[in-house]
């Protein structure tokens, strides 16, 4: 009676053991897909400029927060949040880096030109290192989300930077239109 009970207790275990593995594939194949599943949401999803732009902690209290529309038509073409110490530009749409009117005149214009100026007062030792205009442009894959603009110093340059990003995403969002 024993040997019968051992052999039953065996087999219930057998099969016990049996459906375990079966679970176990059947929980690695969920989690498999699971991750799948993420990988593609993450990919097609449209994640929202603020969470890919972090509130630049070094910018100091954030004074105000403006609109950046469009001359014609009101549109809403992004924000500009200012800074004690900068300012944070988010477009209400991501556009590509290789933008003609973004490289060409933004950054390349405008951003190079204030930072040339001031590393010319840096290295002639009329302005500190830190202190100097710098910029940092926000990507998601090869498309601009943001750009954090440290040390304008003025504001003058805060209002040609405000002018120069309306005009480029103006020339951005009509490009946009007719591709």
């Amino acid at each position: 009676m024993d040997n019968v009970d051992v052999k039953k207790l065996l087999e219930l275990r057998d099969k016990l053991e049996s459906r375990i593995k079966e679970l176990q594939e059947e929980l690695n194949l969920l989690i498999e897909v699971r991750n799948a599943l993420d990988s593609i949401i993450k990919s097609q999803s449209i994640v929202p400029a603020a969470e890919l732009v972090a509130k630049p902690q070094d910018l100091g209290k954030l004074v105000e927060t403006r609109e950046i529309r469009s001359r014609v038509g009101n549109e809403l073409l992004g924000t500009v949040e200012v800074y004690e110490n900068g300012v944070s530009i988010k477009p209400i749409k991501p556009f590509s880096k290789d933008n003609t009117a973004f490289r060409r005149f933004f950054r390349d214009k405008i951003l190079e030109g204030f930072k040339q100026e001031d590393d010319k007062l840096v290295k002639d030792g009329q302005l500190r290192r830190e202190d100097a205009f710098n910029y940092e442009i926000k990507l998601d894959n090869d498309n601009v989300v943001g750009i954090v603009i440290r040390n304008y110093r003025s504001d003058e340059r805060l209002r040609e930077i405000i002018r120069a990003i309306r005009w480029t995403l103006e020339r951005v969002i009509k490009e946009e239109g007719t591709e």
